[in-house]
């Protein structure tokens, strides 16, 4: 995706009152990691792949992002790694996380948002 801006989540990038990005990224990476825990590799190529699907986004552009869910197709490369793969706008891989955070939702947590809850940290 060149311009996240004018893929998914667009909009909400551009909003008068645009969330914490540090909050937004901490969030989703902790969600993606905590969960990489409990799911297989099988449903995080199935996450990928219902990406893929749906938002018609080919797999190699996810595969850095999705090395955080551990798909066995990504490379193993670290968190600042992957996001230098995507270039100077770190908000393309935050795009990336909130596509396999909905992806997982959809594939493992049968469309229930909630599913995600129980990987928040304890405040």
């Amino acid at each position: 995706m060149e311009n996240p801006s004018k893929g998914p989540g667009g909009s909400f990038l551009k909003g008068e009152s645009a969330p914490d990005p540090v909050a937004v990224w901490g969030t989703l990476m902790g969600w993606l990691v905590a969960a990489r825990e409990q799911i297989t590799e099988e449903q995080a190529r199935d996450a990928v792949q219902w990406i893929s699907d749906t938002l018609d986004i080919q797999h190699g552009d996810l595969l850095y992002a999705a090395s955080v869910i551990g798909h066995p197709g990504a490379p193993s490369v670290t968190v600042s790694e992957a996001t230098e793969h995507y270039g100077e706008n770190p908000v393309t891989f935050v795009l990336y996380m909130l596509m396999l955070a909905g992806a997982l939702v959809a594939t493992v947590g049968n469309g229930d948002p909630e599913w995600l809850r129980q990987f928040d940290l304890a405040g």
